[in-house]
């Protein structure tokens, strides 16, 4: 049995709902999952009759009403309404507080149907983040309005690109204070939950991880830096002792290169852009992140809502089109019962 991915429109004066009308035109998606999409049904019926229309866009209330037919793309509209063929009331590129409430309420229905176990993962468009905060929205993004929901204390984010699948430490932090907050608890953590993503959503029986150190030469030793030996040589000492495969610090102007070359299984960075630079330039345009410790699977874009380029026919889906088949691919290693069905 195919897993059910839910598919969250984001922002609708964003890309969002282009890139998912375009990724849902690849009839390979629906070999590998049930797809469908959450939000509003007028702006994802016109984002598909500009940007695919050969899709037919179809309106239900409920999951088990889908099909999961390619050609077909299933809507559930995520203010519950008997839909209507009036037109959106969104403006590509405009930020609008309506808009990001809409976006909104299709990420707080996703959550609810992956904990009632009704879709095995939840791929997400981008939400705007000064939108959000206009309606009060009370988290950074996506990955901590997710921990809150599943009550989960102990989560990360983790980029999936190319070869590389890297843990992030501290997430959207000034470089400043993520040194500043930096300690062998955080990174006794983000070792951890890489090492449980890796084997419950990877397959890996005993995966290989790497850490990076935070300052030039991974400090040498003290010469050209502290943190190595204060917080991070604890942190992998301490993983190892409860039997995790674990090593470093590791200089970080080669411990990517060697990532991406297979030496490892995966990597763990200190703060934001040691792993997004890497990603980015290796796997720009279809880079996945993802968010370990939930109950449930949750990817989404390498990307904002880009509004300079909304509307405008010319996002590339590739990073969506990724992000739903990771989600699959993960919902089968995660959910083994899914492997001992046919496919339907």
């Amino acid at each position: 049995m195919k897993p059910i991915v839910a598919i969250t429109m984001g922002d609708p004066c964003g890309i969002g709902p282009e890139v998912i009308v375009k990724s849902l035109l690849n009839d390979a998606l629906y070999e590998q999952c049930r797809p469908f999409v959450i939000g509003d049904v007028h702006t994802i019926r016109e984002a598909a009759s500009r940007f695919a229309p050969q899709l037919t866009i179809v309106p239900i209330q409920k999951v088990s009403e889908a099909a999961f037919a390619a050609g077909r793309l299933e809507v559930l509209d995520s203010d519950g309404r008997r839909i209507t063929t009036k037109p959106s009331v969104f403006e590509a590129g405009i930020l609008n507080p309506r808009a990001a409430a809409a976006a909104f309420k299709a990420i707080e229905m996703a959550a609810k149907l992956a904990l009632s176990g009704e879709v095995q993962a939840i791929a997400t468009a981008p939400i705007n983040k000064e939108g959000m905060k206009q309606i009060g929205f009370p988290f950074p993004g996506h990955t901590e309005f997710f921990a809150e929901a599943a009550h989960e204390d102990d989560f990360g984010m983790m980029m999936v690109g190319s070869h590389l699948k890297i843990m992030l430490v501290s997430i959207h932090l000034p470089l400043r204070d993520a040194i500043a907050q930096l300690n062998t608890i955080g990174i006794l953590k983000a070792i951890r939950l890489t090492d449980c993503a890796l084997k419950q959503d990877f397959g890996l029986a005993r995966p290989h991880i790497a850490v990076a150190g935070l300052n030039p030469h991974a400090g040498e030793r003290g010469i050209l830096g502290e943190e190595e030996e204060r917080f991070i040589v604890p942190a992998i000492k301490t993983a190892q002792q409860e039997g995790l495969h674990v090593s470093g610090p590791y200089p970080a102007d080669t411990l990517f290169y060697k990532l991406e070359q297979q030496g490892f299984d995966s990597a763990v960075a200190l703060y934001h852009d040691q792993a997004l630079i890497p990603i980015k330039l290796i796997a720009f345009g279809c880079a996945v992140n993802l968010t370990a410790g939930l109950p449930f699977i949750r990817t989404s874009v390498d990307h904002g809502t880009a509004f300079d380029i909304a509307g405008k026919g010319i996002a590339d889906p590739g990073s969506l089109q990724a992000a739903v088949k990771l989600a699959a691919e993960m919902a089968i290693h995660r959910y083994p019962q899914l492997k001992n069905k046919d496919l339907q």
